[in-house]
């Protein structure tokens, strides 16, 4: 069986992409549907590989089994591994992951090995190495419960104000 030939695109906008492989170099794509995706300074809205590898590149959303990243943004990233350098994300989660010289808004990793790694919300198992967390699963679900509490008691004297207006 013959393999087929790389999809390679460069300086191009395009709104789909899909194949066995495909290469970007200085593209931009809404989505990208491989085996195997590089981004080199190119930009993807969705992404569903099972291999991605970022190199100065963004993305909106990626779901796959392997993601490596160097000096990227990603808004979402779902995978079985990620292994990552210089990146920015509101989301990452994996069951492998390994971060130096990066920030997550949440970050959640089963075996996490990281090297100055900033957080707004970390969750993980078996970590290794700095993991700088504004919130960290015990803190999270103390505020949720504090912020839960208020609201309540808002809602509560609102109840009762509004009963004692008719």
């Amino acid at each position: 069986m013959a393999e087929s030939e790389p999809v390679e695109l460069s300086g191009k906008v395009i709104d789909q992409v899909q194949g066995e492989i495909v290469r970007l170099e200085r593209s931009v794509v809404q989505r990208v549907e491989a085996e195997q995706v590089q981004l080199v300074q190119s930009g993807a809205g969705q992404i569903e590989a099972e291999w991605v590898e970022l190199q100065q590149g963004g993305a909106r959303t990626i779901e796959a089994g392997t993601v490596r990243a160097r000096g990227s943004f990603a808004m979402s990233v779902q995978a079985d591994t990620i292994a990552a350098e210089q990146v920015s994300a509101l989301a990452l989660r994996a069951e492998e992951v390994t971060l130096a010289d990066s920030k997550a808004g949440i970050l959640i990793g089963q075996n996490v090995q990281a090297g100055n790694v900033k957080t707004l919300l970390f969750v993980g198992q078996h970590v290794e190495g700095a993991v700088h967390t504004i919130l960290d699963s015990r803190s999270a679900a103390l505020l949720g419960l504090a912020v839960g509490a208020t609201l309540g008691v808002l809602s509560f004297i609102s109840g009762l104000l509004g009963r004692s207006r008719r």
